[in-house]
């Protein structure tokens, strides 16, 4: 093992870290994010992902006392990440581990105990998702708790049944209040396309780009949450950035390139995006900032189009 291929393992992007500014907050994010992506319980428990698994964890032990070395620091404390390997404990609850460890990061200080609780029972497959997991839930955490599985429901490898499920649970507590729920293309909005949403005779201007979004009705309140269909291999963050993977085939894709001196083609709803093939570099991972090309950035004014997030493209060279 060396880092270059333990960046690759973990799928770090190395045109920007190294191991001499690699962080220890950073290692730890990536592993958990691709200990849940690769977990052998949400991929059949294969001989495959039991191997992947496995490398993924001598991959991060490797570059922690990297870390640790480089920093000359005393041993750190492995308290938190013990459980994430240890041979004594079942796959499920070696998963729901990494799980709480990945939700504690980034829902740490964001949301009360009861919202979390609920999210990690729902993600965690621990409880039936019903109206009676809700009961004790106001109607405004309620869309909390369904906006964040949304937003994460790529990282978290969320159904769409699971979603649906527990949109109809909100719609039922948002009874009293007009509840929309659109679901928008990428062309939509990446075109910077707007809703012309009818309520009682009323123009509401929807901006398709914003998640969830708040209107005065005539009658009381108005909300609007949009859930983007994307295809599977593009996702988007909480600050509008576009991310999309792509393979290159080295026996079909690569001759062809180099002899035709080609850029590369990625096209993202019916836009075409190019990255110059000079700029690659030949190994098996890496990535590609397409940068103030995304979608519009989340202002104070919702209508504001001036600024544009970036797309991050992710390149495997198979």
């Amino acid at each position: 093992m060396n880092c270059q291929v333990a960046f690759q393992i973990l799928e770090i992007n190395d045109q920007n870290i190294s191991w001499s500014n690699l962080s220890l907050d950073k290692l730890k994010k990536q592993y958990r994010k691709m200990a849940l992506k690769h977990h052998p319980d949400k991929n059949g428990n294969t001989e495959d992902s039991n191997e992947k698994f496995k490398k993924i964890n001598e991959a991060y032990h490797f570059l922690k006392q990297v870390i640790k070395y480089r920093d000359q620091k005393e041993p750190i404390d492995e308290t938190e990440e013990e459980t994430s390997d240890s041979d004594d404990e079942s796959n499920s609850s070696i998963y729901y581990d990494i799980l709480k460890l990945f939700m504690k990061h980034i829902m740490e200080g964001k949301y009360n105990d009861i919202i979390s609780k609920i999210i990690m029972d729902i993600v965690g497959g621990a409880s039936k998702i019903s109206l009676q997991l809700f009961e004790n839930l106001d109607k405004e955490s309620a869309l909390v708790v369904y906006t964040f599985l949304s937003k994460q429901r790529s990282v978290l490898h969320l159904s769409q049944t699971i979603l649906e499920k527990i949109r109809e649970i909100v719609i039922q507590k948002y009874d009293n209040v007009k509840l929309y729920i659109l679901n928008p293309s990428v062309i939509d909005l990446l075109n910077n396309n707007i809703y012309k949403l009818y309520v009682d005779d009323e123009l509401y201007l929807v901006p398709l780009w914003y998640n969830e979004l708040y209107f005065d009705g005539i009658d009381g309140e108005i909300i609007v949450v949009c859930e983007p269909e994307l295809p599977k291999h593009i996702h988007i963050d909480d600050d509008n950035n576009i991310y999309c993977e792509i393979i290159i085939n080295t026996k079909y894709d690569l001759p062809r390139l180099f002899k035709e001196d080609l850029d590369i083609n990625i096209k993202i709803g019916d836009i075409d995006f190019y990255i110059p093939l000079k700029e690659l570099y030949l190994k098996k991972i890496q990535y590609y900032t397409i940068n103030n090309k995304g979608l519009s950035k989340i202002k104070n004014d919702i209508y504001d189009v001036s600024e544009k997030a970036d797309i991050i493209i992710k390149i495997l060279i198979q």
